[in-house]
């Protein structure tokens, strides 16, 4: 009797647990599974991401990726930390961004135990990724993902923006399926200024083997965080200096001490495949059917042909003669159109082959009797042959004179458009064309300095040229923290705008 009344008395409570738990679900609680009663009870859980840990007040925030709500829970020494595997951890083990199973009783907001999710993936510490905003894509080596439109963006264990982060940031991933819900920063960047380099614009620079850029007059450059060698050189003259860059900080080189010698140079055959592709050394077109002569230091070289891909790369002259072969690789599409080539010869060979093959002696016997009566005939058919030979000849006349009156008709039409353009146009002057493009424009923050992939646009507000692609748009001012914010530009026929959020003051 005894026994079954305990047994009552574990299935009533379970039944009451199950009610209060039901309770919980209609109130705004993240998730729920089963309840478990035991050491580890529990009402509530969910997969959220941890996105803030503190030890003082002994809490830990988790953000939940479903409804995009965080909320805050307490922990102590009963709370149980564990891998994935299950297995024991610190609670140092668990990291701001990761994705996590946890388990907590929801009406005393304590935290029973958090478990590095089994379902959740991970990449750390990895350069090998692109950035597409746009599509909120992500390419990790070979892989293509989605970014959650509620992932979360960490550095150094704060949220930041998806924008505040560039190609250059050593990046850890986490995701579940193929959607990225969590990117922390692990190295960062930093921000280099020049000083005194007067007498190198126009030249290029060289940070490490992170960054080269052409030197320009006013300069903040945009470099991950570390120690660098910094090499600048123009016109024979070349000076290095040592700098550590630290994450969103300035760092200043200056270059006033370095003494400018008399410019060497060298001479330089390029042999380039194909022969019809152009080069271009610092940007202007170079005859490349003799040696070409360049100062000592670095150029820039481009090679580009039509249905080749354009290469890029950097040439470091530091002797009197050097030879440079440039070999250009078929784009895409043009290799598809020789192997279609091909195929079609291929094709044409084998049906060929074919015809020839199946003459037999049935058709040479007609073969023969055809050329006895064409032989009979011939006088006749030569004089329908001049008959129908001047009719045709007469039909294209008319049609070739029908084909050039169209196209009179057309340059005609031009010509009246172009004197319509030019009617008031004075014999002899010289009409200033304007070009035109379309514009970025940065509206704030105001009265700050805005640099674009390194270089100085201007104060803000301000605008520059639209170029399609991924840009680094750096915002300084004094007095304030330098920031740097990674915009997409799209093809559009269209000016763009932007804005960023004010700069905050330096501790």
């Amino acid at each position: 009797m005894g026994l079954m009344l305990c047994s009552c008395m574990v299935f009533m409570c379970a039944c009451a647990t199950a009610d209060t738990a039901e309770k919980l679900q209609q109130e705004d609680a993240p998730a729920q599974i089963s309840v478990n009663i035991g050491p580890e009870s529990y009402d509530s859980a969910d997969t959220p991401i941890l996105i803030e840990k503190n030890e003082e007040k002994k809490t830990m925030t988790f953000f939940n990726i479903d409804v995009g709500k965080k909320y805050t829970l307490d922990y102590d020494g009963t709370t149980c930390f564990y891998d994935k595997y299950g297995k024991p951890l610190t609670l140092s083990q668990i990291m701001i961004g990761d994705i996590v199973d946890v388990r907590f009783l929801k009406p005393k907001k304590h935290l029973v135990s958090v478990q590095l999710s089994e379902n959740s993936w991970s990449i750390k510490d990895t350069e090998r990724y692109s950035l597409n905003p746009g599509k909120h894509e992500i390419i990790i080596g070979e892989d293509i993902y989605k970014i959650s439109s509620d992932a979360v963006y960490f550095s150094e264990g704060k949220r930041v923006e998806e924008r505040d982060i560039i190609d250059t940031d050593t990046l850890s991933f986490q995701g579940i399926g193929n959607i990225v819900y969590s990117v922390s920063v692990e190295k960062g960047h930093g921000y280099l200024r020049l000083t005194g380099h007067q007498g190198f614009e126009g030249g290029w620079i060289e940070i490490g083997n992170s960054v080269i850029s052409k030197v320009t007059e006013e300069m903040l450059i945009t470099v991950p965080e570390g120690k660098y060698q910094v090499k600048i050189s123009n016109e024979g003259t070349t000076a290095e200096k040592t700098v550590v860059i630290n994450r969103n900080s300035e760092s200043t080189v200056d270059f006033a001490d370095v003494e400018f010698a008399t410019p060497k140079t060298g001479m330089v055959l390029f042999s380039i495949t194909p022969t019809k592709a152009k080069l271009f050394i610092d940007g202007e077109e170079a005859d490349v059917s003799e040696g070409v002569e360049l100062t000592y230091g670095l150029h820039q070289l481009i090679c580009k042909a039509d249905g080749y891909k354009t290469i890029t790369q950097y040439l470091n002259v530091g002797q009197q003669a050097a030879g440079i072969d440039i070999t250009l690789e078929k784009s895409d599409g043009e290799e598809q159109k020789e192997e279609e080539s091909t195929e079609k010869k291929e094709e044409s060979t084998d049906s060929d082959k074919k015809t020839e093959g199946e003459g037999t002696e049935e058709n040479k016997e007609n073969k023969d009797t055809s050329e006895n009566k064409e032989n009979e005939g011939q006088s006749d058919n030569s004089d329908s042959d001049k008959t129908d030979n001047s009719e045709t000849q007469n039909n294209t006349t008319e049609g070739s004179e029908t084909d050039n009156n169209n196209n009179n008709d057309n340059n005609n039409s031009d010509n009246n458009d172009n004197n319509e353009n030019t009617e008031n146009t004075d014999p002899g002057t010289i009409t200033d064309v304007t070009t035109t493009y379309y514009k970025v424009y940065i509206d704030s923050p105001a009265d700050t300095e805005i640099y674009l992939d390194g270089a100085y646009v201007g104060v803000c507000p301000c605008s520059f040229k639209k170029t399609e692609g991924l840009h680094v748009v750096t915002l300084s001012r004094d007095g304030y923290i330098t920031r740097s914010y990674t915009i997409q530009v799209d093809g559009e026929d269209s000016d763009i705008s932007f804005s960023f959020a004010e700069l905050v003051k330096t501790p």
